[in-house]
């Protein structure tokens, strides 16, 4: 699995155990969300210092392979609906690759204004510096790992969490009358 794919996954579980647990309440109206202010465009050496922190952390590891099998995902759909011509849609795919590997930038680019908005230039470069370190290296060659592993610790604990608050919502309910 992909470390984009874990983090998807990871965020993923959050919200689904945060759903999960908010549908095991009475629904209140919610007040209207103030507008974010829109945040400047980072300067170019404070959004350079974001991409080499992606880097450095192997966050940015897998995208070349996701390119690729997105392609052939549509590539199988195009040859599912016209069999008869897989192999114009096969060597058209293959030459579209590259053109769509340069895209990869731009997820990139994306990725880092989560960092800048968030970090200055030098604390990224002191990030990117962590992580050329041989513990910094470590750590992000085993996050992968780490992340895939909790997984289902966080599922398991999200589901106990919220067994265990239904239960103790129902019977904190019923001690005032009503049974649920």
């Amino acid at each position: 699995m992909t470390r984009f794919a874990l983090h998807c996954a990871v965020a993923l579980l959050a919200v689904s155990a945060m759903v999960t647990s908010v549908s095991a309440q009475e629904a209140a109206p919610a007040a209207p969300a103030a507008a974010a202010p829109a945040t400047p465009p980072a300067a170019p050496s404070h959004t350079a210092a974001a991409v080499a922190f992606l880097k450095a952390a192997q966050l940015t590891k897998g995208f070349e392979e996701m390119i690729p099998a997105f392609a052939d995902q549509v590539r199988l759909r195009y040859v599912g609906q016209r069999p008869e011509v897989a192999d114009i849609i096969n060597d058209v795919t293959i030459s579209l690759i590259p053109e769509f590997v340069k895209r990869q930038d731009d997820l990139v680019t994306a990725l880092a204004k989560l960092y800048t908005d968030r970090f200055s230039e030098d604390e990224l470069n002191q990030l990117t510096q962590f992580y050329q370190t041989p513990l910094g290296t470590k750590l992000a060659a085993t996050q992968p790992a780490i992340l895939q592993a909790s997984v289902p610790i966080v599922q398991e604990w999200s589901r106990k969490l919220t067994t265990d608050m239904a239960v103790r919502i129902r019977d904190e309910v019923k001690k005032k009358g009503p049974q649920l």
